[in-house]
Parts: structure tokens; C-alpha cells; sequence
């Protein structure tokens, strides 16, 4: 395609994918018209991710397919490789694989070298390299997958495949089915020492370090039980079932149930902020800025009970896990608490769970009726859901409390706390979809240009563990290390992923009363 005609492209595209991103996927409306050279599209799209590949800019938070270089996947979309029988299902389904690909290159454009994205913007006479990419994109996804029949869409559900966090390799050179003994053996002297909290009331627990309070920043207008209620019974929902927020409708209902945390607070590596690139006589390094607390939120799904539920997931920062001695093997750069709310249709919690971001130390609240039900890793070495104790019921004027432990910012226990709380510190909420950071995946270098937070491989740089010498034969790739939202693999005997669509239903249930 010649530059005039890439450029008349890009430009009639540019409003019409914006709008298209706003308002969600819509196969109805999404059909362009004209199809631009499948080869030239093509060509830009593999320029582009060779340009990513080459600077390590990559997105990990969703998995390629190797055939179609358009679409991405996550395990919650792969879960539905087999139910899209109808074309608007499918339609909805593979608009989604795009949509996860279309804000991974917004995001990877933006992180590229400014040399770099220049000379693919002048290679393929482009005004941006971003939209043109998206633009291509969508117009091979109505050619290959929409337009046309059969083989390419066969192919598509062959490959779209839920990613895999557990590297099989490691675990045949560690001798895993020995070394997983070990592993067991650890895991349940950890649970020994660090579930003894759990069974002291939170009233009762002890304070030897000052507690900090943090409480979620109030929004206007403010929600009650009828008014979540029907919030998610009004919100669009997608042939897949999945719930349509717009960013404004996603920050009232993550306020509305934002638990407060209080924060045994013995140094500065216990106070949460937001991270950023700090420069250093080796190149930048991620910190954190403590100075204004915020907490990153996105809008997750689960399917529970034959049903597509909601999540909200409130992710904090910390500048570190401060090393206790020379050789602490679990102390190092940065730490955080992932805190997940999983909602029924009408907007009332059913479990709350949470990990650090490196996705260790996986637990698990029921709010009652859930129940925990026997799986069979109760009965052998493999890591079983753990739940500590089950969530308190809350009333209309309270909120949920979070007690965290310094240095290791351990979930210690719960209770509940009224709504204001006199003296505490006022976090604020950012959705993971705002631009330009997008949940801190791109964030603005120490003289200019901008950089993820997370590696090609998901992984935060410099935030290793002395762990991940011992750990490794568990087959995660560095144990211990801060990690990209989609990339958590929870344990280390078996096999569980943070965002595996199905985790709750095969450990839990609601128990009529």
C-alpha cells in the first residue's frame, strides 16, 4: 500500500477506533467497510513486533498467538474457546482477543525508543505508529476470522490456549517429584507461624510497631447496597457475559467496597505509594512514590456457579521488603498486597482473596454462605486453597479492615471498621485503563522517554529474590519476584494461576441456608 494510502487509512480509523475502544466491542458496528492489503498490514504488524522484541518492550500480560499477530489471549478469554457457537458470541469473543492485543501495542508504541517508533512511522508513511498498527489489526480480524469461514477460525481455537505460568523444564532438572517434599515441608512451617494471627480477634491483636490507617478517598455520588444493586443490573453486558464498565461507573463500586488497611508501620518501606523509574549511576531503578497513596484498581471476571461475575482487584505498592540480615532470602526491592473482591450478580461480596505481587502467599476469605469444600489436595503435597478464616459480614455503615504486618506486609486478619475513620490517611483510587500509565505499563524515564514498570517477562526488573536459588526447581521463573498482573503463578507444589477463570468453584460453594 502506498504512504498516501496508509495515511488515509490511519486518519478515517483514528476517531472511529477511539470511539470503538470507549464503547467496547460491537461486532455489529466494528465491521469496516474496505480491507486494506492483507500483506501490507501484515508486514507492518511483524515490523512492529520486531522493533518491540529488539528495545525488550513487550507487554506479558497477555499471551500472543503465534498466528494471528492481532489478537492476544488471557486465561479468562481462553475459557471460552469452546462456548462461542453463535456469530455474535464469537464476534464478541475474538473483538476481545483484539481489544487485549489493541491496548498491549498503545502501550508498547508508547515505550518504544523515540528513534525507533520514528523510523516505522516513516517506513509505512504513518502519522502514528499505535493507530495504524490497530487499525490493521481490526480490519485482518473482519478479513481472516469474521468475513471468512472455516480454517482460520478452526486454527484460532487449536491455539487459543489459556498461557501457562510453570516452566515443565525447570521441574524435570530440579527433580521436582523429590524436591517437591521440600517445597511441602516449607510451605506448612510457614502456615504453622504466619495463620496464628488469624485466630486472635483483631481487637485483641497487639500493636509493637505504630499503625497507620489508610482509607479509600470518598467519590461522589455514593453508593448503597440498592444502588450497586443496580449498577451491575443496568451496566451493558457482552454476549460472553462480561460487564461493560466505563471507568467512572468501575472507581464508585472499587470506592464503595475499597477495604481501609491498617499498616503496622516500622520504617518507610511500609507506607504504599505509586511506583516510578528513579535514576541511578547504573541506569533507573523502580522506587516508590509514598508521598500521596494510591492504589491501582482494575475490573477482573470469574465464573463461578455457571456464572460471568465481576472482580475488583486493588493492587498496592511498597518501596521494599527490607532485608532483615545479609542473607534474607525473601527481603528485596519493592513488595505490594493484591487485594481481590469477587461480587455476585446483584453486587454483594462472595470471596475476598489476595497474594503480593510476586504471587506468593495466596489466601482466601469466604464472606458466609461461601463455604470451603474438601478438594484433593487437601490429602496430598500439593498446595490447597488456604483459608484462614472466613470474611466478616459488614453492615451498611462499615467497611472492610485489613491489618498488614511490617516489613513482610503479611495479611494479618480482618474485621470491619466504621466507614470514616478519624486520622487516617486518604488513598486514592487509579483504574488500570488510564492513560499514560495503564497500571503503571508505561511509566516516564529519568530523562525522557517512557519504560513498564515490567519486563518482557512479566517480571519487575531488580526485584529478585535470593529465594528463587532455592525455589526454582518449583518451575516458576524467579521466585519472589514482583510480577505483571496475568503472569501469577500461586504455588509452588501443584499448579494455580491468580487469574484461572474456574479457582473458586473447584474449592468453594454457596451453602443455602
Amino acid at each position: 500500500m502506498s504512504s498516501g494510502g496508509w495515511r488515509a487509512l490511519c486518519i478515517a480509523l483514528m476517531g472511529g477506533l477511539l470511539v470503538g475502544c470507549a464503547a467496547g466491542p460491537d461486532w455489529r458496528t466494528r465491521l469496516p467497510e474496505t480491507t486494506p492489503s492483507h500483506d501490507a498490514c501484515l508486514t507492518l504488524l511483524t515490523s512492529f513486533d520486531k522493533a518491540v522484541a529488539d528495545a525488550q518492550v513487550g507487554d506479558a500480560g497477555a499471551a500472543r498467538l503465534e498466528s494471528f499477530p492481532y489478537l492476544r489471549i488471557d486465561r479468562f478469554l481462553a475459557s471460552f474457546v469452546d462456548e462461542s457457537t453463535t456469530l455474535e458470541v464469537y464476534a464478541d469473543w475474538v473483538w476481545r482477543l483484539r481489544g487485549l492485543d489493541r491496548e498491549a501495542r498503545v502501550i508498547e508504541a508508547a515505550n518504544l525508543p523515540s528513534r525507533e517508533r520514528e523510523e516505522l512511522t516513516v517506513r509505512f508513511g504513518v502519522p502514528a505508529l499505535a493507530p495504524a498498527a490497530n487499525a490493521c489489526g481490526d480490519r485482518l480480524v473482519s478479513h481472516e476470522l469474521l468475513a471468512s469461514g472455516g480454517p482460520a477460525r478452526k486454527a484460532l481455537r487449536r491455539e487459543a490456549v489459556a498461557p501457562r505460568h510453570y516452566l515443565p523444564l525447570r521441574r524435570v532438572l530440579g527433580l521436582y517429584p523429590v524436591t517437591r517434599i521440600g517445597l511441602a515441608v516449607g510451605y506448612n512451617r510457614w502456615k504453622e507461624v504466619q495463620l496464628d494471627s488469624f485466630a486472635v480477634p483483631l481487637s485483641a491483636m497487639p500493636a509493637n510497631v505504630p499503625l497507620e490507617y489508610y482509607a479509600p478517598a470518598r467519590r461522589a455520588p455514593t453508593l448503597d447496597v440498592e444502588s450497586v444493586a443496580a449498577l451491575l443490573r443496568d451496566v451493558p453486558r457482552s454476549p460472553l457475559g462480561i460487564f461493560d464498565l466505563e471507568r467512572d461507573e468501575l472507581l464508585r463500586l472499587a470506592t464503595h467496597f475499597a477495604p481501609v488497611f491498617a499498616v503496622e508501620t516500622a520504617s518507610h518501606d511500609d507506607r504504599f505509594g505509586a511506583p516510578y523509574w528513579r535514576p541511578g549511576p547504573e541506569g533507573p531503578r523502580p522506587t516508590v512514590d509514598t508521598t500521596q497513596p494510591v492504589a491501582d484498581v482494575r475490573l477482573a471476571h470469574t465464573r463461578f456457579e455457571g456464572a460471568v461475575l465481576p472482580q475488583l482487584v486493588y493492587t498496592l505498592w511498597f518501596p521494599a521488603r527490607p532485608r532483615q540480615w545479609a542473607l534474607d532470602v525473601l527481603g528485596g526491592r519493592l513488595d505490594g498486597l493484591v487485594w481481590r473482591i469477587t461480587l455476585d450478580e446483584n453486587g454483594e461480596p462472595l470471596i475476598h482473596d489476595s497474594i503480593h505481587p510476586c504471587g506468593c502467599y495466596h489466601l482466601f476469605f469466604p464472606v458466609p454462605p461461601v463455604k470451603r469444600i474438601a478438594v484433593a489436595a487437601d490429602r496430598d503435597l500439593r498446595e490447597a486453597p488456604l483459608t484462614p478464616r472466613s470474611a466478616p459480614l459488614l453492615a451498611p455503615d462499615q467497611r472492610l479492615l485489613v491489618r498488614l504486618a511490617a516489613t513482610s506486609h503479611y495479611v494479618l486478619n480482618l474485621g470491619t471498621i466504621e466507614a470514616d475513620v478519624p486520622g487516617a490517611r486518604v488513598y486514592r483510587l487509579q483504574a488500570v485503563t488510564a492513560p499514560p500509565t495503564y497500571g503503571r505499563r508505561s511509566l516516564a524515564l529519568p530523562g525522557g522517554g517512557r519504560r513498564s514498570l515490567y519486563g518482557p517477562d512479566g517480571l519487575v526488573p531488580h526485584t529478585q529474590r535470593l529465594e528463587r536459588f532455592l525455589l526454582w526447581p518449583a518451575g516458576i521463573l524467579s521466585p519472589g519476584g514482583m510480577r505483571e498482573w496475568g503472569t501469577h503463578a500461586t504455588v509452588f507444589v501443584g499448579e494455580r494461576h491468580f487469574d484461572d477463570p474456574y479457582l473458586f468453584g473447584e474449592a468453594f460453594e454457596r451453602q443455602v441456608p
